[in-house]
């Protein structure tokens, strides 16, 4: 199992490490106190809400795979392994789906959505072409839109209420 941060991305002056560690604050801290001290870094950029932090060094100094094996170095030593993290890992849902696949809520909505837009336009068609009973095929058409429309809001019932 690899280290829970790592370098991302990697141009010359400038290295981007990513890690969940990076998200609190004792961990956080404790690397930048630690990254300061090696030569040539000059400025540190955390961003907690992403995960990351930035570090910038002076390219004159050193190169770009001498910084890598440096902070590689220190991320090894200074931060805890996996299993000595505080971080409790997310219990399991039991809620198991493929790679890919939408989950029954996407589903459902996406047939309600598909149900709302051909109601429509049979009700809309019924409407120009008139037939026979045009008005009960109007009427169920409408009812079958507010149905799927319900169901609709029912799914995003949470971000409606807000």
């Amino acid at each position: 199992m690899g280290t829970p941060v790592s370098i991302v991305s990697s141009v010359p002056g400038r290295l981007r490490l990513k890690g969940e560690l990076l998200r609190q604050e004792t961990p956080r801290t404790r690397l930048e106190r630690d990254l300061l001290t090696l030569d040539g870094v000059t400025d540190l950029r955390p961003n907690p809400r992403a995960g990351s932090l930035v570090v910038h060094y002076d390219r004159a100094g050193c190169t770009v795979p001498e910084m890598e094996a440096r902070i590689r170095h220190l991320i090894g030593s200074a931060v805890p392994s996996p299993a000595r993290s505080s971080k409790k890992p997310a219990p399991d849902s039991g809620n198991r789906r493929r790679p890919g696949q939408r989950s029954l809520r996407m589903r459902v909505n996406r047939v309600s959505k598909i149900g709302m837009l051909t109601s429509l336009a049979a009700s809309l068609a019924v409407t120009q072409v008139r037939p026979r009973g045009w008005k009960y095929w109007h009427a169920s058409t409408g009812w079958m839109f507010v149905a799927c429309l319900g169901i609709h809001l029912l799914v995003y019932r949470r971000h409606l209420l807000r």
